[in-house]
């Protein structure tokens, strides 16, 4: 060992110096390191990079910015895909699936314009950064410019914890209607966009004896397909969905209804309503028919006055009517009114009227007629039961 002071060698376990007698400082042995423990050291170091990267790499494409402008790429691209991930909705929402998005973007919002560039331009956060601003300034093939801003939300819940989870906001992009409400007759089977509506969507405390409510707490705005099933008659109906026109009341269309439907009412109506007068013909009471028009124990006040009426008018003695039969029926509106079927229907019928003319001789006429009568059907045990009828003619001409 040699001496700091006047670098004479001594011994190796001295601990002065044997010329100068200063104290020798001995030198620590350090031991190499081991490749084991180096590869450890660089591994960590390797790791620790990459996380710092990816952090920046994962925070920045979370960012406002990058969602804004990844929703500008998509717009100009028609890419519906990649513009539905970045909606804030409920995803495993039937009716706002990514397949029910594809379907409304390129019915409503696909584009043939074709863009050359765009640049992002401002960013502004408000409401204590909870929501952003972002405006681009778009360049058309055709030289023409455009300034579009984009809002985007901020979600309370954050991607893998830690990142700022940005959405575009749906209110202000005109995407979404919250709780659409349809209205249906009791127990009407219901389906939209061939999604069926089952007791999940049913609003009890909206719905009562005679209506169904039922709401969908969020739905694509656009062109939507109601199918009903109602006392055995479906109907299919376009409708158009937005934030206007948010709620759909089932109203028969005649034109929705089936021939095969329509065509079984329509005979029905004539056999009830020939029915009533040959019973009247016959001379029939309320009381001797009253029977065959209770249902449920449900007595029907308004038939019974209106078959009254007719009775009262049709068995006069100078002018009795022989024979009644309807020939033809056309439906002109169906509805539903207090839960019953309600239907305007258009008749022509033949009749045969025996009366006395001035001369005291009984003569007979057979005429053609037509007319309007409004008739009201329950349903029954999966058949329809006349409850009301107005309008029945009672008086013919000779």
């Amino acid at each position: 060992m040699y001496c700091g002071e006047c670098g004479t060698k001594n011994n190796k376990d001295a601990l002065y110096c044997s010329e100068c007698g200063k104290k020798l400082v001995q030198k620590e042995n350090k031991q190499p390191m081991s490749k084991k423990k180096k590869f450890i050291l660089i591994t960590i170091l390797i790791i620790v990079i990459a996380l710092v990267i990816g952090y920046n790499i994962i925070n920045s494409m979370c960012s406002a910015e990058k969602v804004a402008t990844s929703y500008v790429e998509a717009l100009i691209n028609n890419d519906a895909d990649k513009l539905y991930d970045t909606l804030n909705i409920d995803k495993n929402n039937k009716f706002t699936s990514k397949e029910s998005f594809e379907k409304i973007y390129k019915e409503k919002y696909q584009t043939d314009v074709e863009v050359s560039n765009y640049t992002l331009t401002n960013i502004e956060y408000t409401d204590n950064n909870l929501k952003a601003e972002v405006e681009f300034k778009i360049i058309y093939n055709d030289s023409n410019e455009d300034t579009i801003t984009i809002d985007l939300v901020k979600n309370s819940k954050n991607k893998f914890l830690i990142f700022d989870n940005w959405n575009i906001s749906n209110n202000d992009n005109y995407l979404l209607v919250d709780n659409y409400t349809i209205k249906v007759a009791k127990n009407a089977k219901v389906s939209v966009n061939d999604i069926e509506l089952d007791s999940s969507y049913l609003n009890k405390d909206e719905s009562n004896d005679d209506i169904d409510v039922y709401v969908i707490d969020q739905i694509f705005q656009g062109k939507a397909e109601i199918k009903t099933s109602v006392w055995g008659i479906e109907t299919t109906k376009e409708v158009n969905i937005s934030s206007y026109n948010d709620t759909y009341t089932l109203d028969f269309d005649i034109n929705s209804i089936p021939e095969e439907n329509k065509t079984k009412l329509e005979e029905q109506i004539k056999n009830d309503i020939n029915n009533l007068y040959k019973n009247i013909i016959d001379k029939k009471t309320w009381n001797d028919v009253e029977k065959n028009y209770i249902y449920n124990e449900e007595k029907l006040e308004e038939l019974k006055e209106e078959y009254n009426d007719l009775y009262e008018k049709l068995t006069d003695e100078d002018r009795v009517l022989k024979s009644y039969n309807i020939t033809d029926t056309s439906i002109n509106d169906i509805s539903i009114d207090e839960g019953k079927l309600k239907i305007r229907i258009r008749i022509t019928y033949n009749y045969e009227i025996e009366y006395t003319n001035s001369r005291n001789e009984v003569k007979t006429t057979n005429k053609t007629r037509s007319s309007y009568i409004t008739v009201k059907y329950g349903y029954y045990d999966n058949n329809f039961k006349l409850n009301e009828v107005n309008n029945l003619v009672t008086y013919f001409p000779n």
